[in-house]
Formats: structure tokens, C-alpha cells, sequence
């Protein structure tokens, strides 16, 4: 029972990836430890995926955890979460969660890694991103994570990830940015599964754009709004 429970996963898994090309999930920032033959690197993680996925919702959380910080899994966080809300309905709020927990945690490793060795880390980035980022993120640095994890690509997520360890940006601040955001996307993604089913995956891709800018200028918004009442609030009081 168990083994035919996870043939079905696979091959529910293979009919979500083969309705749409492949998004284009791993940006063009360069990993702390280089790429140096990504088709070498893809068969393993083909199967490490397989593996996780047949563990249900400890799988998700593994990969999740594993996908954020930095290694590189073909297909990414989505399809897999997806999979699982479409199978478990009445556990679609759970998924999400999950997901959201272990890529916190996973982000936390590469703002780990450009906290402790930022220097030789930054070095590996493009100059032209990287400076581009690190304006953003001394900005503003919770806006500035939140669209990241929240945007499409081609935005360097993992740069900003790398950045706010590297400016010292404070861990709680960065755990909660990133720990809000996944749980707006995964969350939305979970719903769109349970309710659309096999077709989710291609409505995600063809309108997530327009979604992603959506949600980053939302949440742009509510935290201005957020400041602006504090400016009042101390102007007030002062």
C-alpha cells in the first residue's frame, strides 16, 4: 500500500511538472560554493527529491529546508507543496506551513553564510547585482527580503539572502520577513492547488507575474502605512 501510494505521488508529480516548461526556479546568483557541472549535479538530486516526497510532509520540510539554502533540486519547493495540497486538501493550511517553516530555516543558512564569510561570499557575486542589492536592503531591510521571496524571477532571491547576513541586518527581523512572505505564497499556492487540482501549475506560472507584483506592492503598502503611523504617533507624543 505504502509503495503504490508513492507511485501515485511520483506520477501525479510528473503530471503537474510536464504541464508547463520547467520555471526557471534557481536565479543567476552564483552559490557559495560554485556550480561547476549542474547537469552532473541534477541526476542525484532528482532522486534525493523522489526520496523526499515519498516521506509526505517531513519530505516537504527536508526540502524546502534544503531547496532555500542554496542546493540546487530540480523543480524546486512549489510543484512538490502543490502535489501534496492537491492530495490532502484538508491539509492544505498544514503544507503551507511546513514549507514556510523549513525555508525560513533553510534562508537562515545562507544568512548565515554571508554573515560569518560574507566577504568571500559577496566576492562571487556579480558587482553590478550585488551592489544593486545591498542599496536595496540597507533601504529597507524587511521590504527588500519580503519582495525577494515574494517576486518572480529573475530577482536574485538568494542574493538578498546572502546581503542581509552580510550588512548584519538582525536575525529575528530577517526570520520574520521571510517566515510572512513564504507563508503568503505557499499558502496561495496550497489554496490554488486544492481547488484546481493538475491545472494549478500552469495558472501559477502563466499569471504569476502580475500575482508577485501584486503581493510585493501590498505589502510595500501595509508597511508604509505602518511606518507613516508611527511618525504620527511620535510626532504626537513629542
Amino acid at each position: 500500500m505504502k509503495h503504490a501510494c508513492i507511485e501515485v505521488r511520483l506520477d501525479r508529480l510528473n503530471r503537474l511538472e510536464s504541464l508547463s516548461a520547467r520555471r526557471r526556479h534557481y536565479n543567476q546568483a552564483v552559490r557559495p560554493w560554485g556550480s561547476p557541472c549542474r547537469a552532473c549535479l541534477m541526476m542525484p538530486m532528482n532522486g534525493l527529491r523522489s526520496s523526499l516526497l515519498a516521506l509526505g510532509l517531513p519530505g516537504l520540510f527536508l526540502l524546502a529546508l534544503v531547496d532555500s539554502a542554496g542546493v540546487p533540486l530540480p523543480g524546486g519547493v512549489d510543484v512538490v507543496l502543490m502535489l501534496l495540497a492537491w492530495q490532502n486538501p484538508q491539509l492544505f493550511f498544514w503544507v503551507a506551513l511546513i514549507a514556510a517553516v523549513g525555508s525560513t530555516l533553510g534562508c537562515l543558512v545562507l544568512y548565515r553564510i554571508g554573515r560569518t564569510g560574507g566577504d568571500v561570499a559577496m566576492r562571487r557575486l556579480d558587482p553590478a547585482k550585488r551592489d544593486w542589492v545591498t542599496a536595496k536592503v540597507r533601504e529597507n531591510d524587511v521590504l527588500a527580503v519580503m519582495a525577494a521571496v515574494l517576486a518572480p524571477p529573475p530577482l536574485p532571491t538568494k542574493i538578498f539572502m546572502l546581503v542581509a547576513g552580510f550588512v548584519r541586518m538582525a536575525w529575528p527581523r530577517f526570520a520574520a520577513a521571510v517566515f510572512f512572505a513564504r507563508m503568503v505564497r505557499y499558502t496561495g499556492e496550497a489554496y490554488l492547488a486544492m481547488r484546481l487540482g493538475d491545472q494549478a501549475v500552469v495558472t501559477l506560472q502563466r499569471n504569476y507575474p502580475v500575482i508577485g507584483v501584486l503581493l510585493v506592492m501590498t505589502v510595500a503598502g501595509y508597511l508604509g502605512v505602518r511606518w507613516f503611523r508611527r511618525r504620527r504617533a511620535a510626532g504626537v507624543i513629542s
